[in-house]
């Protein structure tokens, strides 16, 4: 269980610091704000197709192996957009293997194999208080992550093949995929079932909530992907131009809020259920959302954000709780697969927020005035689907809603 909070914790400084000046990066390395909008939507989606592929990767090479494949490919995604940010092919590359993800979500094959080993070793009881501290250490390192990208923008340790800034970030992103192979190889798992390879990885009733919560998941997904972290700083940058430091700040305070919200969680799930719990808390950041480019100052925009993102993310331990709550033992690695892959159309949220950065004007209002809309159409249809399905761990409680 520690192994697992280390590597979360590890990977959330990474892209902290990935989050912060990646598009940044991108834009200074010449494109344009609706190709920096496509790069990042791209690596969003690359991550959402590998979370896909881990099952299946999961069932053919095990799940040892898998974790170290996906840390490689995060190790070489790093290491393609240090060595050259300004080539597109390579550019490209990087972003197609999955591990580079700048937005809030945990997206990629790590993450989906790190939420199946965590579900099978905490029961129904504590399942939700793991997932919660799983959470609050991932957004402690993205804090951290956040406030390092400054000094580490400056430090350029190796020749490169194209320009660009912010080489010490890459660099290190590229360090930490290493880093965390030993760690993965010390982690002692349950074996998971024995099963033909012709065998469905779902049972029709698991199916069935799964497809559900992989439709809903994807909206909300889109919604995020317009307000993905890099291209809120990219957006803090184009309105207000404030220094590194205190862009890194921002986000540091963002990001502390969200964790520290998530030890609400728990306690509020005990009390409401989880669906309850995602909806109710969800739903007012998505209000906040699109209140953001209405502020007239960066104080004012930030307080907003950082509001926003202390209610944003308490959904997010429950969520993950809730999917793996509705499989079997064996089916939660594909539980998790799914739903994450579906939040692929976090990819098409990216090239629509730089289109509109690209137009300027009142059109930089639009990507927090959708995202914030179609946000609130998916927590409305969550909470209609499934306020009257139970966990386990409710339904021994009475409900646990009230």
């Amino acid at each position: 269980m520690a192994l697992l909070y280390l590597t979360r914790t590890v990977r959330g400084f990474g892209l902290g610091g990935l989050s912060v000046v990646l598009a940044i990066t991108l834009a200074q390395a010449g494109y344009a704000p609706i190709l920096v909008g496509l790069w990042v939507g791209l690596g969003l989606g690359g991550a959402s197709l590998w979370s896909w592929g881990a099952p299946h990767a999961e069932r053919r090479l095990g799940r040892k192996a898998t974790f170290l494949l996906a840390s490689a490919a995060l190790s070489a995604g790093g290491a393609l957009l240090f060595l050259a940010p300004g080539a597109p092919a390579l550019v490209i590359g990087a972003l197609l293997l999955g591990g580079v993800v700048t937005s809030g979500s945990d997206l990629g094959a790590l993450p989906t194999l790190e939420q199946s080993a965590l579900g099978s070793l905490s029961s129904a009881e504590e399942r939700t208080r793991r997932f919660v501290e799983y959470n609050l250490l991932g957004y402690v390192g993205l804090a951290v992550g956040a406030l390092a990208a400054a000094p580490l923008s400056s430090v350029s340790l190796l020749p490169r093949l194209g320009g660009g800034p912010h080489d010490g970030v890459l660099l290190l992103y590229a360090a930490l995929g290493v880093c965390l192979m030993p760690a993965y190889l010390a982690l002692h798992l349950p074996s998971s079932p024995v099963t033909p390879a012709s065998a469905p990885l779902l049972s029709a009733e698991s199916k069935r909530h799964v497809l559900w919560l992989s439709g809903l998941f994807s909206v909300d997904a889109f919604g995020g992907g317009m307000v993905a972290n890099s291209l809120v700083a990219y957006w803090l940058e184009l309105k207000f131009h404030p220094s590194p430091f205190l862009l890194g700040s921002i986000f540091f305070l963002s990001s502390l809020a969200a964790g520290g919200s998530l030890l609400l969680a728990l306690p509020v799930a005990k009390r409401l259920g989880l669906v309850r719990t995602m909806v109710f808390t969800h739903l007012p950041s998505s209000l906040l959302l699109a209140l953001v480019p209405f502020v007239p100052s960066l104080l004012a925009a930030s307080s907003v954000w950082v509001a926003r993102a202390s209610l944003s993310q308490m959904d997010v331990p429950t969520r993950q709780s809730f999917v793996q709550a509705l499989v079997a033992p064996g089916e939660r690695t594909a539980a998790a697969g799914y739903t994450t892959a579906a939040r692929s159309s976090t990819a098409l949220g990216g090239p629509l927020t730089g289109l509109f950065l690209g137009l300027g004007g009142g059109f930089l209002a639009g990507p927090f005035v959708l995202a914030g809309s179609v946000k609130v159409a998916y927590d409305l249809a969550l909470f209609r689907r499934f306020r009257d399905v139970v966990p386990p761990e409710e339904a021994s409680r009475g409900g646990g809603a009230g």
